[in-house]
């Protein structure tokens, strides 16, 4: 059912981009990007208004109706035009070719984040039909954006279940609008050979920001991380504008890609507003007559007040929606606690030397060198990708027809590096206010932070190039062509990981299908509001995350002991060791039954789920265990009845997958 409900939503889609592209005459490869975008964002708002589950049906019946609608009034002979887009039949095969692929391989979340972040949140909005942050027992999840789970949402319309694999190809399919839109034609004439060149790069852009050791297994095309699907909405929002065959509709069709952007990730934001920025320094620099700046200048400041409101208002409304419904989500940056102005005064005030700290100059050190040496993309560091960035805007330029579409690629390139220039410096405020120290000296995260910006910039690049190519100048088609083969020969040099989206590697799954088969035999006796406290003696977080995403209950937090303060603090996954052994595992709760007991009962748990027991364990729980622990035994389930003294009672043993009572 998950192929079925993803098929018919791709094919709703691409049924409403190629009948409205037949009544306006366009391109259709323009329209699936705003079309996706606004689905998502419709739903985003059904969410909010508590009807999520209506617009799941909503949302389609609307994409039908318009195709209906549209392709009427256009006419057969409008819509014969029309499918002759090379871009429409790009996005929608290579769509159709992720979701047939995962719909075989069946591929499962692995990185840290899709289970605490991007994945938790698409399962809890599929399983439950709502927003996750309304919900008491999702808090893993109540800090992601909405944007990524309500793309996977609408492709699951049609489907009953959950499937992890669905939001890899809903996410893939959304990256593939955005080149779609990249490739779209503004000339009267669609050209294949500017189309296959500019979609193909683009699609490859993904595997060139991929930075990974040898022998890794990629995760481009198979994740549902947030960063390069935000750097594609960057790209494709601003494709859209450049690709149009008029500025005016350029920017409406930007508004809901730009809307989806600001909902996917808190940085991104920022990115909306670089994007209005470019897209109103085009307006300024680049009018179609020969117009005063002076004259340009109104129509700039408004088309960026029209474009960096969508971004706006999603970003202020999901953050109001935050704070109403789940208080303890809406908190500020960094363990300060400080909001997001107090971080960006101060940040700014050390950028200028006001105040400046030793820890903030060191910072500012660290980051000037890595633009130059830490690797963002497959052929090197930030300076060499902006140089290379450079050289394509040059290229356009040259390529370019005569007048105001020759300054464009210039304009955009140096928009884009007035946009980086202040997103660097925000990473460096954020480096400093939102990293612990040991973490912000090595610039954790660097490249995966960084790369999705590149990628948006490279991606609008390849568009302004395919421009000036299907515009008939005669150095473009080579130009474009040698750019395309740089991208593709630098992907098969050094791109090309052990192990993609291509293969099956589900050797990564094996700690996650133990854990899945074991709370799979917990879960007949659960219900999302039931409270779990988890032990697993030996774990270093991977199985309690684990068993948090895949129990339908509430999984607790448990205790940590700071060395430091020499005291307990709140924590999340642990070890029980005693007072002497509390170097036996790397991450340790010191404690005994005594203070099991209260922990549970100040967080009224209801059950105690023992994962992996061990000799401390055993001999300090066993008394209070019916039927007693061992130090090996089977990973159960026990029910926890505060003020006796058997007080653990097994309700289930997840190796045998009964349910005792």
């Amino acid at each position: 059912m998950a192929l079925f409900s993803g098929l018919l939503v791709l094919g709703l889609v691409c049924a409403l981009s190629l009948c409205a592209a037949a009544a306006l005459g366009w391109d259709a490869a323009l329209l699936p990007l705003p079309t996706l975008a606004a689905g998502a964002v419709l739903l985003s708002l059904c969410g909010c208004f508590g009807v999520l589950g209506a617009g799941a049906w909503a949302v389609p019946a609307l994409l039908l109706l318009g195709a209906v609608y549209s392709g009427v009034r256009a006419g057969a002979a409008a819509l014969q035009k029309a499918a002759c887009s090379p871009g429409l039949w790009l996005f929608a095969g290579a769509s159709a070719f992720f979701w047939v692929l995962f719909a075989v391989q069946r591929p499962m979340f692995t990185q840290w984040d899709e289970f605490t972040a991007w994945g938790a949140a698409a399962k809890l909005v599929k399983t439950m039909d709502a927003l996750y942050v309304a919900q008491p027992y999702s808090l893993t999840a109540s800090h992601s954006l909405p944007g990524s789970s309500m793309v996977c949402y609408l492709f699951a319309a049609f489907s009953p279940a959950f499937s992890e694999w669905a939001c890899f190809a809903a996410v893939d399919t959304l990256l593939l609008a955005c080149a779609a839109a990249a490739a779209a034609i503004a000339a009267p004439k669609a050209r294949w050979p500017q189309s296959v060149l500019v979609f193909g790069a683009a699609a490859l852009l993904p595997l060139l920001f991929q930075v990974l050791p040898a022998g890794a297994v990629g995760t481009a095309y198979r994740t549902l991380m947030a960063d390069m699907p935000m750097g594609f909405l960057f790209g494709g929002a601003l494709c859209a504008y450049f690709a149009a065959p008029a500025r005016r509709s350029g920017a409406v069709l930007a508004l809901a890609p730009l809307a989806l952007l600001a909902l996917y990730k808190d940085i991104a934001f920022a990115y909306s507003l670089i994007a209005a920025f470019v897209i109103a320094l085009d307006w300024l620099c680049c009018p179609p007559q020969k117009t005063k700046p002076s004259r340009a200048l109104p129509g700039a400041l408004g088309v960026f007040a029209l474009t960096a409101l969508p971004g706006l208002l999603a970003f202020l409304g999901w953050n109001a929606y935050v704070a109403a419904a789940d208080t303890a989500a809406a908190a500020g940056v960094g363990s300060a606690g400080l909001g997001y102005g107090a971080v960006l005064l101060g940040g700014v005030r050390q950028l200028l030397g006001i105040g400046r700290e030793e820890g903030f100059a060191r910072l500012m050190a660290l980051m000037a060198r890595a633009f130059f040496g830490r690797r963002v993309f497959l052929a090197g560091g930030g300076a060499a990708a902006v140089a290379l960035l450079a050289v394509m805007a040059a290229l356009g330029r040259a390529c370019a027809p005569k007048g105001a579409a020759r300054r464009r690629p210039l304009a955009a390139c140096a928009g884009l590096a007035v946009g980086f220039a202040a997103l660097y410096a925000f990473h460096l405020i954020l480096y400093h206010y939102n990293f612990a120290a040991s973490e912000a000296l090595v610039l954790k995260d660097y490249e995966r932070y960084l790369g999705p910006y590149y990628a948006g910039w490279a991606l609008t690049a390849f568009c302004l190039l395919g421009q000036g190519a299907a515009a008939g100048a005669k150095r473009a088609p080579a130009a474009l062509a040698a750019a395309a083969l740089a991208v593709a020969a630098c992907v098969a040099w050094r791109g090309i990981p052990a192990a993609g989206f291509w293969s099956d590697v589900s050797s990564l799954y094996t700690v996650r299908t133990d854990v899945q088969r074991r709370a799979a035999a917990m879960n007949a006796v659960l219900d999302w509001p039931d409270r779990v406290l988890v032990l697993s003696q030996g774990d270093d977080a991977t199985r309690w995350y684990y068993y948090k995403y895949e129990l339908t209950a509430t999984v607790v937090n448990g205790w940590a002991w700071d060395e430091a303060a020499g005291t307990c603090i709140d924590g999340d996954f642990m070890n029980l060791v005693p007072e002497a052994g509390s170097d036996m595992y790397t991450y340790t709760t010191r404690g005994d039954l005594a203070q099991l007991r209260a922990h549970m009962d100040a967080n009224a748990c209801a059950y105690l789920l023992i994962d992996r027991s061990d000799g401390y364990l055993a001999g300090e729980l066993g008394p209070a265990v019916a039927g007693g622990l061992g130090e090996a035994g089977p990973a159960a389930l026990y029910r926890y009845l505060p003020g006796q003294d058997v007080c653990f009672v097994p309700v289930a043993v997840a190796e045998s997958g009964v349910a005792t009572g």
